[in-house]
């Protein structure tokens, strides 16, 4: 992965901690992951994985369902208005950074994320993440059958280049 000038972790914070109520007081986990989870959603499109918040709605809405007054931490319940709010902080203050974010959480009490850099030119960026996002999973078989059914790849085929993908991030 190539040197960037800001550690992705301390970005996704960044912008997290702007959708709080109360940016200096600690928030309860739930509205920490939410806030996360909008910006890790914010950036990706901004990256070219447009409808990403269509996608991934179910997982706000299953937080909710069990933490209603996270928004009570939250300093809108508009989730498109504060989505579209970290795409135009992400413009401004980041507008020539395209790496692309695999995952992102809080594991052990701080902001971890996983990337991968720019897409090349004429790669097909949801398909290539959605192939990572498999490799990343431990989901080798449905990788495999992913690249038989998209790219028409032989067994062998797609089992090398799963993995040359599970090389690339570092996962046996």
């Amino acid at each position: 992965m190539t040197n960037h000038p800001c550690k992705l972790s301390e970005v996704m914070l960044e912008m997290a901690q702007s959708l709080l109520r109360d940016p200096a007081a600690v928030p309860s986990s739930e509205a920490a992951h939410v806030a996360l989870f909008f910006a890790n959603v914010a950036w990706n499109e901004c990256v070219g994985l447009d409808h990403a918040r269509e996608s991934y709605r179910s997982v706000w809405e299953t937080i909710e369902t069990e933490k209603p007054e996270l928004w009570n931490e939250l300093k809108s319940n508009d989730i498109d208005g504060m989505i579209d709010e970290l795409v135009e902080y992400k413009k401004a203050h980041y507008p020539d950074d395209r790496r692309r974010i695999l995952t992102c959480g809080i594991p052990e009490g701080s902001v971890r994320v996983e990337w991968l850099p720019a897409a090349a030119p004429g790669v097909d960026v949801k398909w290539e993440m959605q192939l990572y996002g498999l490799v990343r999973t431990g989901s080798r078989e449905d990788a495999i059958r992913f690249l038989q059914d998209t790219r028409g790849m032989s067994d062998s085929e797609a089992a090398k280049k799963v993995a040359n993908v599970a090389a690339d991030l570092g996962v046996s």
